[in-house]
């Protein structure tokens, strides 16, 4: 199939951050990406960008449930009289042995619980979200003001030889997959990966002749 063009790959995104969050969040994912002069780079951005700015948090997850659960079980299954959740809300969760969150199998009336959460989502990252205390959470916002700072400072070392470096520095948070401690160990992991392709791109290697010599 032909290859989608930057603007299929952003716009899709863009309308996604306005759900997500506002048309606030849509315009400043447009003009960060907008900025970006290499072609490659703008999409591996806007792909990186968008899954760090779009975290799953509690609000997001009862946003999608209540756009699309009901119809898609209504498309799906016949006679259903009821819908039970089996989720592990960091703030009420109990834990197992491994500190890991256990989860709880939940009734009906979560999904109008959904619909009340997914109205509050404006708090999200504001000193009133009472989700936003968790650790996942601060780190899922620390990683965003990170990645804004990565991108400043590679684009005016941006050349041919570092080009791939900076795309895979782009691409990294697509690595930064789950939930809980799922999540947290691909942290670990894209953040050991990334100090590795910042030090190749703060220190590019010599060009052939001179290291010859």
């Amino acid at each position: 199939p032909e290859a989608a063009s930057l603007e299929q790959i952003v716009e899709p995104r863009a309308k996604h951050l306005a759900k997500y969050q506002g048309g606030g969040l849509a315009r400043k994912y447009r003009k960060r990406i907008a900025k970006v002069s290499d072609p490659a780079l703008a999409e591996a951005m806007a792909l990186g960008y968008h899954k760090l700015l779009s975290y799953k948090d509690e609000y997001e997850v009862a946003r999608l449930h209540v756009e699309t659960l009901e119809a898609a079980v209504e498309a799906s299954f016949d006679n259903v009289k009821s819908m039970r959740f089996h989720l592990a809300p960091p703030l009420f969760s109990k834990k197992d042995a491994s500190g890991h969150l256990i989860k709880k199998e939940y009734g009906p009336a979560m999904l109008g619980r959904f619909k009340l959460l997914a109205k509050f989502k404006r708090l999200r990252g504001t000193p009133l979200d009472p989700f936003g205390r968790t650790t996942e959470r601060k780190m899922e916002r620390a990683l965003i003001k990170q990645y804004q700072k990565d991108m400043k400072e590679l684009e005016p070392l941006l050349n041919d030889e570092s080009l791939d470096i900076a795309i895979a520095l782009a691409r990294l948070p697509l690595s930064i997959k789950g939930f809980g401690h799922v999540k947290m160990r691909n942290a670990e992991a894209a953040a050991k990966e990334r100090e590795a392709l910042l030090a190749a791109l703060r220190q590019p290697s010599p060009p052939l002749q001179q290291a010859a010599e």
